[in-house]
């Protein structure tokens, strides 16, 4: 069953625990912000759903509690971030606060990081940059988890892009992986009990895998030696267009892990603590193409161009920013969404690091 809970509750909470496992306050206050926001905004799959993954990542010794980033190469526009495995939000957030900086000296910052943790949503880091009047972009590689398109056998990771551009009245916020969906959200799937909808996953390179029971083959996701992976977008095959997600995930592959000298997707295990997904973080200044505020609105006007397009019955058209603005404003008055079991985990992680939680989850 799914429950609303307040948000400022929930992330105090958050707060607590990443203090006890070590964090310094501002680094928990940071975590804890990123996955409340994940939340606010709707999409559960990476928001406290994540929590339990993180703590067998920390407890395992994929995260490192006490290791900072360290930046091994730079130029006025540019640098290569070693994140040293810390955790994977705390590496993002400096990584873009750096490039942020870049942009507004220099008109552009790009900033590649390697040896990092998973770290959320891509959108949150490309946000950063747009509530600073810039451009932003993210991406991050991840284990295998993509079939690419023919094969039988995941090599490439989700892989996700995201851009954010300032625009009226809502931020254009796009974040999509290159796989039809995240691994998470197949997670929220199976803890609710509901079959996948659509061809998200496939085994042998082209059957759907639907059945939410069918666990044997969608906890063959974790194992890279597996005939089981997640489709990329558009499918399986050149008629429907897999080869756009394939190409893109490689894409992404570039700007993370290979300019980086870090680990690619194909590297990459849970198990394995030598090695850890790469991220990248762009952020450019509109000023060096012209008058900001001029650009921003003819971006705005182009945006209500198409939301104003005629649409099928009930569905009106939205871009990408206008579902998380609506969301945002309905979850930070009426609570988040936390389904029991993704509870149940952060009781059991506070209840193990001494963290009281019973007057955050009422």
């Amino acid at each position: 069953m799914v429950k609303r809970y307040d948000s400022e509750k929930i992330q105090e909470l958050i707060y607590n625990i990443y203090k006890a496992y070590g964090f310094t306050e501002e680094e928990s206050q940071e975590v804890a912000h990123m996955l409340i926001y994940t939340d606010l905004i709707g999409i559960e799959s990476h928001g406290v759903q994540r929590m339990i993954m993180y703590d067998d990542f920390i407890r395992n010794g994929k995260i490192r509690v006490h290791n900072k980033p360290e930046i091994v190469k730079e130029t006025d526009v540019s640098a290569v971030v070693d994140a040293h495995f810390g955790l994977g939000q705390l590496n993002g957030i400096y990584s873009m606060k750096l490039a942020i900086k870049k942009a507004k000296e220099h008109g552009i910052g790009m900033v590649t990081t390697r040896r990092s943790g998973h770290y959320g949503i891509a959108g949150y880091y490309a946000n950063m940059a747009a509530e600073e009047g810039l451009i932003g972009m993210s991406s991050c590689n991840s284990r295998p988890a993509m079939l690419p398109t023919h094969a039988t056998k995941a090599l490439v990771g989700t892989n996700p892009i995201a851009f954010a551009m300032p625009a009226k009245p809502n931020t254009f916020i796009f974040d999509a992986a290159t796989t039809t969906v995240p691994q998470g959200k197949i997670e929220v799937y199976r803890k609710l009990g509901k079959d996948l909808p659509a061809l998200w996953v496939a085994k042998d390179g082209e059957t759907p895998v639907n059945d939410h029971n069918d666990s044997v083959d969608l906890d063959l996701l974790r194992d890279p030696n597996a005939n089981v992976g997640l489709a990329p977008l558009g499918g399986v095959t050149e008629d429907t267009g897999s080869h756009k997600g394939f190409g893109l995930g490689v894409i992404v592959e570039v700007f993370t892990s290979i300019l980086s000298m870090g680990n690619t997707s194909s590297e990459i295990t849970p198990d394995d603590l030598s090695v850890g997904p790469c991220q990248s973080f762009t952020a450019i200044d509109p000023s060096i193409f012209g008058d900001k505020d001029a650009i921003i609105n003819k971006f705005s006007n182009y945006l209500q161009e198409i939301r104003d397009l005629p649409s099928v019955p009930g569905k009106p058209v939205i871009v990408a920013g206008d579902k998380e603005a609506t969301a945002y404003k309905d979850r930070s008055n009426n609570g988040i969404e936390i389904d029991d079991k993704t509870l149940a985990e952060v009781e059991g992680i506070a209840d193990r690091l001494g963290v009281s939680y019973e007057q955050f989850v009422k």
